[in-house]
């Protein structure tokens, strides 16, 4: 266990405010339920910049244990994934992209031709498998999966992206997809990547829009757990690149889910002295939040109460899952977890005795409880086409 004893952000004192205890510390699906580990999630806030965090943290061995970079599923990770391809690959050849029909419509980046690309943290290569006309691209990752088949220009890093890290030629981009709320230390990330991008380098990279989820009360602790340690919006991110030497020539929303970034590396001589930022203070979202949730579970234990012989199931393999069940919630009242995705099907949830089906499985005596964030609307609608009877707690 690592102490963050001070802001990630700006270096600012911490202030701890809550802490939850007996939280699984890993996000995945396992194939027995053996013994699990289990830890207190415990939050800060900066006195400096209002930034909120947790100050404890998992050692990545044991959080990134097992890859669960599943496969995407749902139509809106799906056109997430299209669009941001469809960005980088305007990067990597733009004058193959219809969209483009001058060299001045690329904002003036002179990049070669044959690019050489760096991803950071993507198992299964779904980014690198769709794009073309690179020259090589590199993805870092700790647990590649071995099932697919990658071409002669995809290679393999199996390792955590560090300050330690060498790539034999220079970087014309960096791409990452919801890895950078993963960082524990983002500074040091970025000056990582700013040094192996060559002059002029440009990095793509997309989070979740963690601002939304807090604002419309989609996601406990302002989505934060064990993974996502720090809160990020477009304040202090932005903040983070003017900081770590990156000019931001883009940020692209993608509905409430994703926020994209399209970042061009400056001579440091350029950065202008960047102010300490004091971002919108989150403070009594997260406690409103925690008190939604409370109330919630509460709904739902009186539905399961007055409803003895229904069979019940939470939906989401997830950590949205493990935190409403390390709440006073009785998971013995369910019957399982509902997940579409195949490779969590048949395993159990990390951290409980919970078998995980495909939702295709509910009837006329199914309650599904649903507390899913910002795909409550997509998962609801799925299981009213299923069957309509469904009794869904949301």
């Amino acid at each position: 266990m690592t102490i963050r004893t001070k802001c990630e952000i700006c270096n600012g004192i911490l202030n701890n405010i809550y802490k939850l205890e007996n939280v699984p510390v890993n996000l995945s699906c396992i194939e027995f339920e053996n013994d699990c580990f289990f830890d207190t999630l415990s939050f800060s806030q900066c006195l400096t910049c209002n930034t909120i965090q947790l100050d404890k943290l998992i050692p990545l061995n044991i959080l990134y244990e097992t890859s669960h970079n599943y496969s995407s599923v749902g139509k809106i990770w799906e056109n997430y994934f299209i669009l941001l391809i469809k960005k980088i690959q305007s990067i990597i050849a733009p004058l193959n992209n219809s969209n483009w029909t001058s060299t001045q419509d690329i904002q003036g980046l002179q990049l070669p031709i044959n690019k050489t690309v760096l991803e950071i943290g993507c198992p299964s290569g779904k980014i690198a498998l769709n794009c073309y006309d690179y020259e090589k691209w590199y993805i870092v990752e700790p647990n590649k999966n071995n099932k697919i088949v990658f071409n002669d220009k995809i290679f393999f890093i199996e390792s955590f992206f560090n300050e330690n890290l060498t790539i034999d030629k220079p970087i014309d981009l960096i791409v990452h997809s919801h890895v950078f709320e993963h960082i524990y230390e983002p500074n040091k990330f970025l000056k990582k990547c700013y040094e192996l991008l060559t002059e002029n380098g440009v990095m793509v990279f997309g989070i979740p829009n963690m601002q939304h989820l807090a604002e419309n009360s989609l996601s406990l602790f302002l989505g934060m757990f064990f993974e996502h340690t720090i809160f990020l919006n477009k304040e202090n991110v932005s903040y983070l690149m003017k900081k770590n030497g990156f000019a931001i020539l883009e940020i692209i929303d993608y509905e409430n889910h994703s926020t994209i970034y399209h970042v061009k590396k400056v001579r440091v001589e350029t950065i202008n002295i960047i102010p300490v930022i004091k971002i919108t203070n989150y403070y009594d979202i997260f406690f409103n939040l925690i008190n939604e949730y409370k109330s919630f579970i509460e709904k739902c234990n009186k539905t399961i109460s007055n409803n003895p012989t229904k069979d019940i199931y939470i939906f989401g393999a997830s950590y949205n899952t493990q935190i409403i069940l390390s709440f006073d919630f009785k998971p013995e009242l369910l019957k399982g977890v509902l997940d579409n995705c195949k490779e969590k099907q048949n395993k159990y949830l990390y951290g409980s005795k919970l078998k995980i089906y495909s939702p295709e499985i509910v009837n006329n005596n199914t309650i599904v409880i649903l507390k899913n964030g910002y795909y409550v609307n997509e998962i609801c609608y799925q299981i009213q086409e299923i069957n309509e009877n469904v009794i869904i707690i949301s």
